[in-house]
């Protein structure tokens, strides 16, 4: 089984951004895949995200198509009276109409291989070392002038550290409703699920926004349970493809993109989009 993973496409952020979709299209195309996985943060509004989840649709491809929202996907900002988990519901019909299967609702199983998925969420466990900002200082998501964006958009009425871990549960429950009927299991989250994946860089106020990439738990959940083989997210704006003890954390973002892709939106596209077979 071929499967392929791309994040954080923005396509409302620049007109670079929203150009590129056609061109992942097309790698995912050539890449003849038979999973394709989008880990969260196509656009803030939901028109722009159905726009860009039904490109996928129209484009006739023939893998299965699954989908994570990431927490820009979740800002509730329709209405001043939307709340992050209405908007959670409204994407989930938005999978379905667009034939994509939302995996945060319900594991997808195919020949065995089992995918597993949740947004996640952070609960300041990645916060940085050598600083000693309190909780209360991360919960406020402010520093130096800079704003974490979940501050103003994110309404779940609850702090972060109960979001994560209900999102957790979920996953777990998601793991064992499918641990006796598979072979192996592959998680899929936005959010970051282990320290090793996140670039510190020793400067403020950047390591003190790295506290709101993940948590430890998701960390922990992917390497307690035996069948689980890959971790596949979003969220970092990098790259990555590394072993983390038992398990292959993966990630492939697009990003933010400023102004064209230097080596061309076509080359760029089939660069940002990560496969692997298993």
């Amino acid at each position: 089984m071929k499967i392929g993973l791309i994040s954080d496409l923005h396509t409302d952020v620049t007109p670079w951004n929203k150009a590129l979709v056609p061109h992942l299209i097309d790698a995912v195309r050539t890449a003849n895949l038979d999973i394709l996985v989008l880990a969260g943060d196509l656009a803030r509004h939901l028109v722009q995200l159905s726009e860009t989840l039904n490109a996928f649709q129209l484009a006739d491809l023939t893998c299965e198509k699954l989908f994570i929202p990431g927490n820009h996907d979740i800002w509730a900002v329709e209405t001043a009276d939307v709340t992050s988990q209405q908007k959670c519901g409204i994407i989930s019909e938005l999978c379905h109409a667009c034939g994509f299967h939302p995996l945060m609702d319900e594991p997808f199983i195919r020949e065995k291989i089992g995918f597993c998925g949740t947004i996640g969420w952070y609960d300041y466990s990645f916060a940085p070392n050598g600083y000693d900002f309190t909780n209360d200082q991360y919960a406020e998501k402010e520093l130096m002038g800079a704003v974490w964006n979940d501050k103003r958009y994110a309404k779940w009425g609850d702090t972060d550290p109960v979001i994560a871990r209900r999102f957790e549960a979920d996953l777990e429950r998601q793991i064992a409703s499918i641990r006796e009927g598979v072979s192996r299991i592959i998680v899929v989250t936005h959010h970051v699920p282990f320290r090793e994946c996140i670039r510190y860089r020793g400067e403020l106020p950047w390591d003190f926004f790295r506290a709101f990439m993940g948590s430890e738990r998701l960390g922990v959940q992917c390497l307690q349970e035996p069948l689980v083989t890959h971790a596949l997210f979003g969220h970092i704006h990098h790259a990555l493809d590394m072993q983390v003890r038992n398990v292959r954390a993966i990630s492939a973002p697009v990003g933010y993109l400023q102004q064209e892709p230097t080596v061309g939106s076509q080359t760029y596209a089939a660069q940002c989009l990560a496969c692997f077979k298993v």
